[in-house]
């Protein structure tokens, strides 16, 4: 632990998080790596669960530093994109290598003292302890959304629950059965071609069509190469499905109006008038055996269509993006929020509580070369007695 003249064992900053936001406010943060603790449950990417996929960002795109030479060490040669397992070995690299000392535990508590704060923490062999601090970042990232309720109730799956259950070599719970992907990005397509081997129908259900990028998009957060795939499946597959040989799966992509479950099974509609780009018009009503729906309020209705599955023949996958992750406790209970669940804060990552920061995508950085680190230095910051002549005793992984 840090020793800081009359306030003994007070670390000048802790990074709550293992992933690639922590490594970043590690490493090109303005606090020495020394006087830093890094305290997270692991050490590694919350993508962790996507195993050997390749990521959809180029290396270079990926950089927790200016030195490539670190993430090209990970990856295989040739490629242009590390595999979510290289670039997790990167980042706990990073991270072990940073000079920073490393504790692995939960964080269960956050509160503010007279001169900072104590993080109550409990170990992985449930030994409990406290740190304190002058700050406090947070680089504790985001996790998979949940599914409504009623589809919950109807077995619905998130998207990482598959890429999970692949890795372990599993592919019995979607097997031979219809799959419906509820998403428009990256997420929904790369888990389509994933599941499309195994199952009896893949549909993809997107609010709305996205496109490659940079071919029909220019936001680079559109479709990437491994969605490519998914695209490639679904006019393929219109064109074969049922058909001798049958080579591919079936893949479809629509633009729906509504989802929703009861006890019988899984609805969805959708208007012909909203999918009449290339996917969509390679998937709506009598493209193939599977595309079986009945239209709604007749020929005045703006070609409304409506598809059903029953409850044992379907399985949902939820895959409409991510939610930001917090510590429990009070402190954090009273933050305030913004419309999509992060905490407020400003453009140095400073939170309403002085000497509390956020960085990464619980600060709403939706990419690593878009992550910063919080700015815990900034002239305006509120001031909590940094001491410049902090020492550092080692801490133990």
């Amino acid at each position: 632990m840090s020793q800081s003249g009359p306030r003994p064992g007070r670390w000048r900053l802790v990074v709550v998080g293992g992933g690639s936001a922590a490594a970043i406010q590690v490493r090109r943060g303005d606090v020495p790596p020394q006087e830093v603790l890094v305290v997270a449950e692991r050490l590694g990417t919350g993508m962790a669960f996507l195993g050997r996929s390749t990521l959809q960002s180029y290396a270079g795109e990926l950089l927790l530093s200016g030195r490539s030479e670190e993430l090209r060490a990970m990856m295989r040669a040739g490629d242009l994109r590390p595999s979510a397992s290289e670039y997790d070995a990167y980042v706990r690299d990073s991270l072990m290598r940073s000079g920073a000392s490393v504790t692995l535990a939960r964080v269960m508590d956050i509160q503010q003292d007279a001169q900072g704060f104590v993080l109550s923490l409990r170990t992985p062999g449930g030994v409990r302890r406290q740190v304190y601090a002058d700050g406090v970042v947070l680089a504790t990232g985001s996790t998979p959304r949940r599914p409504p309720k009623d589809l919950r109730a109807a077995g619905a799956l998130t998207y990482d629950t598959v890429h999970r259950e692949l890795a372990a070599g599993s592919t019995r719970r979607w097997e031979g059965m219809s799959v419906v992907i509820a998403g428009a990005g990256n997420s929904a397509m790369q888990t389509a071609s994933l599941m499309a081997p195994d199952a009896r129908d893949v549909t993809i259900l997107a609010n709305r069509y996205v496109g490659m990028y940079p071919a029909e998009n220019d936001d680079r957060f559109a479709w990437r190469a491994p969605s490519q795939l998914a695209y490639e499946l679904v006019v393929k597959s219109s064109r074969e499905c049922g058909r001798q040989p049958w080579n591919v799966p079936c893949v479809r992509h629509l633009v729906h109006e509504s989802l929703d479950a009861d006890g019988h099974g899984v609805r969805w509609r959708y208007r012909e008038t909203s999918n009449l780009g290339v996917l969509g018009s390679h998937s709506t009503a009598g493209r193939c055996r599977h595309a079986q729906a009945r239209r709604l309020g007749g020929d005045d209705a703006d070609g409304l269509w409506e598809e059903t599955r029953r409850r044992d023949s379907v399985v949902v996958v939820w895959a409409t993006g991510c939610t930001p992750v917090y510590p429990p406790g009070e402190l954090m209970g009273s933050l305030p929020r913004e419309p999509d669940g992060t905490v407020r804060r400003d453009a140095h990552g400073r939170t309403d509580v002085a000497g509390l920061y956020v960085t990464g995508a619980c600060a709403g950085q939706r990419s690593v070369n878009e992550t910063v680190p919080a700015r815990t230095r900034a002239p305006a910051a509120p001031e909590h007695g940094l001491d410049s002549g902090l020492t550092v005793e080692r801490a133990t992984v």
